[in-house]
């Protein structure tokens, strides 16, 4: 079997010209989670298409492809309407805070798994050790903490409006680290 080394978005590209029978391809990094979704939605059907082929952190990165697209939605569709000047809370605003308030949660689920799947790849706890989830749990307790002070009544929307430019810098820099997938070896 022919052992192929992923270490970006551009060597997943060059997968698609590969015509090896047998492949296993073996993740190592993506230069950051944001491109996630577009490499795990080429390297899957390449997978499937080739049943030959084997993929062991396929699973971790369909996780992450998920954590990005939720933090793409976060960043697009949810903050934004939040910093309008006039916002009140009703209708759209309210709205955004729930939904803001679900991604959160999904957020740390999402960061969840993917410390669980890590530790099982590696075969053994990362408790101290796991930058990159304790940096998604960040992101999630944010949004989360953010949205519940607003809906409960605690905070005013002045408040949700401070803290937005915050929470778009935390889900950026979350977006724009780079992914190391755990080593087998």
């Amino acid at each position: 079997m022919v052992h192929e080394i992923i270490c970006s978005h551009v060597d997943v590209q060059a997968l698609q010209a590969r015509s090896d029978e047998r492949l296993i391809v073996k993740l190592v990094s993506l230069e950051s989670v944001r491109i996630a979704h577009e490499s795990y939605a080429l390297l899957c059907p390449l997978v499937e298409l080739r049943s030959s082929w084997l993929c062991p952190h396929l699973d971790l990165l369909s996780l992450l492809a998920g954590l990005a697209k939720e933090l793409h939605k976060v960043e697009h569709d949810l903050l934004p309407p939040l910093m309008v000047q006039e916002a009140k809370l009703e209708g759209g605003v309210l709205e955004a805070l729930v939904l803001l308030k679900s991604s959160a949660m999904t957020l740390l689920r999402l960061g969840e798994c993917i410390k669980e799947n890590r530790e099982e790849k590696l075969g053994e706890s990362l408790e101290d050790e796991d930058e990159f989830s304790d940096r998604v749990e960040e992101v999630g307790v944010h949004l989360q903490d953010t949205a519940d002070h607003v809906l409960k009544g605690t905070r005013k929307i002045v408040f949700l409006q401070a803290r937005v430019p915050v929470l778009l810098q935390l889900v950026k820099a979350l977006l724009a680290i780079p992914f190391f997938f755990p080593s087998s070896e």
